[in-house]
């Protein structure tokens, strides 16, 4: 029972003296008022359903009693009349299921037995509620029987809870007596506890400020290095546009076209985007950026084209130098052009460079 068990658990933390933590004696005293004040809870409601209970039994006698009644009167008369307004098929099932079979009833002025012709062959929904009727009587029965022994078991239980209580008051004032003499080492611990707690914080927190001083220092690296980086790329795009100017107006000695200014352009054109994408935005790398466009712009008039084949698929006709890779978020079979290179670049929709890519591919 959840009672006794609740009993045993508070006798144990009272008796315990070598538990890792002592109440207080206000804690103790209000623990003791709301498991007096469960007692009466639970009291009172056993007292409900012991009234409860007896008037069922009560309702059960007067019906048990009435009932006997009925049966008397019918064992008397041994005669159900029914009246002329059911058909005989109607009287005969009434009669059957009110006084059940070796009886008798008046219908029509004659006197008719409930029995089957052949009982072997009686309706089975009659015979299922004969049966029925039978066990509602087994049933009150054990009702009775339920009753006396719920009786025996609230006296019990009143007996326990009275028990319960006198333990529980004795275990308090021998618990109140101990907690008075161990108060002060308790009170002297806490105090240990919270030092030792504030201590660790504020080590903590000069960690977590020395922490993000470090962070912010690498961050304002970066910042010095990416704008040095775009400064150097500026300078870069513009000896690349006064090269590109001066190869313009150089004549051509010889038939074969020279790519290698082109190419050259293209692949640091490629190489400036790239490291763009790593950068966050800026002023810096807007204005690169718009540079980057304008010397593309250039060469695209001259006829050559970089072509961009990052994040497309990949198929075994393309004219590409590729490096496979498996990639887990891929589906089986299914490549992917992860990583460019070296890029493409065409010269009047003529490939001149072949490009050089990382293939992802699934397993």
């Amino acid at each position: 029972m959840k009672l006794k068990n609740t009993g045993l658990f508070i006798l144990l933390l009272c008796v315990g003296n070598n538990q890792t933590m002592v109440p207080t004696k206000n804690a103790i005293l209000d623990s003791t008022n709301k498991f007096e004040q469960t007692l009466n809870a639970v009291k009172s409601y056993i007292e409900k359903l012991s009234k409860t209970i007896s008037v069922l039994k009560d309702s059960i006698e007067v019906v048990s009693t009435d009932v006997n009644e009925i049966k008397l009167d019918l064992e008397k008369t041994n005669i159900l009349r029914i009246k002329q307004q059911y058909s005989f098929n109607e009287a005969f099932l009434k009669a059957r299921l009110d006084l059940g079979k070796n009886k008798e009833f008046e219908w029509g002025g004659n006197r008719y037995s409930t029995n089957y012709p052949d009982e072997s062959k009686a309706p089975p929904l009659v015979l299922e509620i004969e049966i029925i009727k039978d066990n509602l009587k087994q049933k009150s029965k054990e009702l009775d029987e339920s009753i006396i022994k719920a009786n025996n078991q609230i006296t019990t239980l009143d007996n326990y809870i009275k028990k319960v209580k006198d333990d529980n008051n004795n275990n308090i004032n021998s618990l109140t007596k101990t907690i008075s003499d161990r108060t002060l080492y308790w009170i002297i611990a806490i105090l240990i506890l919270l030092i030792t707690l504030v201590a660790v914080f504020f080590i903590l927190k000069s960690m977590v400020s020395q922490q993000q001083d470090s962070i912010s220092l690498v961050k304002n690296i970066q910042e010095k290095l990416e704008n040095e980086a775009i400064q150097l790329d500026t300078k870069l795009i513009q000896i690349l546009e006064q090269k590109l100017v001066i190869a313009q107006q150089q004549p051509q000695q010889t038939k074969e076209i020279d790519h290698s200014l082109p190419l050259k352009l293209g692949e640091e054109i490629h190489r400036m985007r790239k490291r763009l994408k790593t950068m966050e935005e800026s002023q810096g790398t807007k204005v690169l950026n718009k540079r980057i466009e304008s010397l593309e712009d250039k060469i695209n008039d001259m006829g050559y084209k970089i072509i961009n084949l990052e994040g497309k698929p990949f198929n075994d006709g393309m004219t590409i130098q590729a490096h496979f890779v498996v990639d887990e978020n891929l589906k089986d079979g299914e490549t992917i052009i992860k990583r460019v290179i070296k890029p493409q670049i065409n010269f009047n929709e003529n490939l001149i460079q072949v490009a050089e890519v990382e293939v992802a591919q699934g397993v």
